[in-house]
């Protein structure tokens, strides 16, 4: 039942965070293995960069390096984007994809008590 409780509000923000014309934000949570992270140490900032596609932007990366996991915060209007940055890494590391909204938006979303 909760997994598809998430699957409904995942779908709901999704469909209110794309039909406002505006970029939408997609969280990346991801659990990569070892050799993700060679691969990952041997590259540049700039190489790292230049894997967001043309119309997408990397807002954040964040890294648990105890743990192999991680998050990356991606805007952009088509998801994707999203998913085409993720493609080339599904090998080595597991992900998750999930549209998210900021306290403004989900303020409208929400239904007042």
């Amino acid at each position: 039942m909760k997994k598809y409780f998430i699957l409904a509000v995942t779908l709901l923000f999704y469909n209110f965070g794309y039909a406002d014309g505006h970029g939408s934000v997609y969280l990346v949570d991801f659990k990569c293995d070892a050799e993700a992270y060679k691969n990952f140490a041997s590259m540049t900032l700039e190489e790292l960069d230049a894997q967001f596609p043309k119309g997408s932007k990397k807002l954040a990366r964040y890294h648990d390096l105890t743990s192999g996991s991680g998050i990356v915060l991606i805007e952009t209007d088509d998801p994707t984007l999203a998913i085409r940055h993720v493609n080339p890494w599904t090998e080595v590391c597991d992900a998750t994809i999930t549209p998210v909204v900021d306290d403004k938006k989900a303020l409208e979303i929400l239904p007042k008590p």
